[in-house]
């Protein structure tokens, strides 16, 4: 296949769009597919699996109409730079106007990446309303479906699984007891102060209320910028960080996880067997109350509020019951179906 594949990542709350289009990415290097990353601020996870970053000023609130004209001057420029004839684009669940609209002017083949969204539940008439030259939707979770609708190819394919670089265990040997992960994904939520304010009491009591020593590590997220509160708890030793690097996995030597119910977060729960209290977030157009309850059948998953008192008793439950087995089995090959259809169908445009 000729060309690159060009991508926008945005991420200021939560890291998901990121990590799928990093999931994909990856599948296309090894495919021999070059890419390149349009970012408003460059993603440390995108720099640690090694690929380009070219930041372009983002669109602001703040901005007065001037002002945004100017930046969208500069995106248009930019872009127009990098992008090249026989370049491909995919999107990650939302559209950057300027990549897509410079992409139509091109003639280039644009991929779209659909995660169920509370507002669209629709994904051929939410994209032949909003981006109708997008050439292909891919449905994530919808394994071996195909339709077209709306003039837009559908293509289902399984559920898109970022793989990390190494499995280290995030523990040392000096760490006491049971090992519990509190996780917030990117951290950047509004929410994302409560919860773990809430999961780090609910840990705390029911560890005391089992007489547990313990080994807490709380992952905010590199977006977090609230306040981590610790209770007094002279057997479990907590430990904070912001961000865990590809090479390292939250799951492995792990009791125990307490974390939201973001998209890439719960595939993994799926994958690693772990037991796990989930909690919902809310958003805007994530459905995380309908994610989890696909998990709630399982064992070793409860899904709790965000409540300290229902985050312990769920918790304490769990640590009774044997860790589960895997739900998923195996990786699922979304990332791999993708980018196998993105060389697949650009490879045989080519010999047209």
């Amino acid at each position: 296949m000729r060309g690159r594949v060009l991508s926008f990542a945005v991420n200021h709350r939560g890291m998901g769009h990121a990590s799928r289009l990093v999931a994909v990415h990856s599948v296309l290097r090894d495919l021999g597919v070059d890419s390149a990353f349009f970012v408003s601020h460059e993603h440390r996870l995108i720099s640690d699996y090694g690929f380009d970053q070219i930041v372009i000023p983002e669109r602001s609130a703040a901005d007065s109409p001037e002002a945004e004209l100017k930046k969208a001057a500069i995106r248009k420029a930019v872009i127009q730079e990098v992008m090249e004839p026989h370049d491909v684009i995919l999107h990650d669940v939302a559209i950057h106007a300027e990549l897509y609209e410079l992409g139509v002017v091109q003639g280039l083949f644009q991929g779209y990446i659909y995660r169920a969204r509370k507002d669209q539940s629709d994904p051929a008439r939410f994209i032949a309303d909003r981006a109708p030259d997008v050439d292909v939707v891919y449905v994530l979770g919808k394994a071996g479906e195909t339709d077209h609708r709306h003039g837009i190819r559908l293509l289902g394919v399984a559920d898109v699984v970022r793989r990390r670089r190494g499995e280290k265990p995030i523990w040392g040997s000096d760490d006491d007891g049971i090992k519990v992960v509190v996780m917030a994904g990117g951290g950047g939520h509004a929410d994302a102060e409560a919860f773990i304010d809430a999961a780090v009491s609910g840990v705390l009591h029911a560890c005391a209320a089992q007489d547990l020593r313990a080994t807490l590590s709380v992952i905010t997220g590199p977006y977090f910028r609230g306040t981590v509160r610790v209770p007094p708890a002279p057997h479990v030793k907590v430990r904070v960080q912001s961000y865990l690097g590809p090479e390292y996995s939250p799951y492995e030597g792990t009791d125990a996880v307490v974390s939201q119910g973001g998209y890439n977060t719960v595939q993994e729960l799926k994958l690693s067997g772990v037991r796990a209290v989930a909690v919902p977030g809310e958003r805007l157009r994530d459905d995380q109350h309908a994610r989890l309850s696909e998990l709630d059948v399982h064992d070793s998953v409860a899904v709790s509020s965000a409540d300290a008192g229902q985050i312990s008793a769920s918790l304490a439950k769990l640590l009774l019951s044997p860790a589960g087995a895997p739900v998923s089995g195996t990786q699922p090959r979304g990332a791999f179906e993708i980018a196998q259809d993105i060389v697949g169908t650009r490879s045989r445009a080519g010999r047209t």
